[in-house]
Formats: C-alpha cells, sequence, structure tokens
C-alpha cells in the first residue's frame, strides 16, 4: 500500500468540501493504471463515504470504455439524492464523460498522473484521446497529483 503522507494534499483539499458529509460527488480521473482505485479506497476509507470503482461496472468488448450507467445513476442517487445525502466518490479513466452521459457533474475532481503507469493501446487509446479531446479532465481538474511511483 502507498505511503498516506501521498494523499495528504488530497485530502486537505477536499476536508473543508466534505465537512458535513453533504451530498457531492467527487470524481477521480486519470489514465488506467496512475492509482485512481487506490486513491478512491483510501479517500472512502478515510471520509467514510461510498466509493463506485467504475470497472466492476465496465461492459467488456465495447471497442471503448462503455459502463453500466443506470446501476451507477442508482448508486448515486441513493446517496446523493437521498433524504439524508451523503458524498459519494467515482473513479473512472473517463469519469467526466461517464458522470455527462448521467447527467451529473462533479463538485470537485481530481486528476492524477503516475509516470510509471501502463501505456494504453489500441480501441482503449484511441478512446481515452477522443476523451481527452472533448473533456479536457486535466485542465478541469480541481486538483491534480501526481504519483511517481507504486506502492
Amino acid at each position: 500500500m502507498r505511503n498516506v503522507d501521498d494523499y495528504r494534499p488530497v485530502v486537505e483539499a477536499l476536508s473543508p468540501i466534505l465537512h458535513g458529509l453533504p451530498g457531492k460527488i467527487v470524481a477521480i480521473d486519470g489514465l488506467p493504471g496512475v492509482g485512481k482505485t487506490e486513491m478512491g479506497r483510501y479517500l472512502a476509507y478515510r471520509f467514510n463515504v461510498s466509493l463506485i470503482e467504475s470497472d466492476l461496472f465496465l461492459i467488456e468488448r465495447q471497442g471503448r470504455l462503455v459502463y453500466r450507467n443506470d446501476e451507477i445513476a442508482r448508486i448515486i442517487a441513493k446517496r446523493v439524492d437521498a433524504y439524508s445525502p451523503r458524498p459519494v466518490i467515482i473513479e473512472s479513466a473517463v469519469v467526466l464523460r461517464l458522470l455527462a452521459e448521467l447527467e451529473r457533474s462533479p463538485d470537485f475532481t481530481i486528476y492524477i498522473t503516475n509516470k510509471d503507469a501502463p501505456a494504453s493501446r489500441g480501441s482503449l487509446l484511441a478512446d481515452l484521446k477522443a476523451y481527452e479531446a472533448e473533456f479536457s479532465p486535466r485542465q478541469r481538474a480541481d486538483l491534480t497529483i501526481a504519483l511517481d511511483h507504486f506502492g
């Protein structure tokens, strides 16, 4: 596991946003293999909130990243729109597109880079380039963090 000090800037940035645990959506973005899920799990534990790991909802062999949006939408609604709302964290390599498809906007976006992440190829690379061109996730992020090694 990564040293929790690596996540200190993220915790410091999110603490005022999640104070009182309002119904907010925190999005974690970045290329495959940069550490989105690991960070999401740590933040979910640290703030005692739900994490949606997008890979668990991935529909395989689509030629692009496609998710079971109805299930993700249901989870978000149960957390954010509930009588007693709570924050939810969602991570995906195309999280802004996924949220746009759900007609949702993140309240805070984290973009992760990692020089040690594996390179994407083929149709996944083409999908990620199209996503980058349309959504500019790194430029739109509220916080960018570089994780330069694996735990």
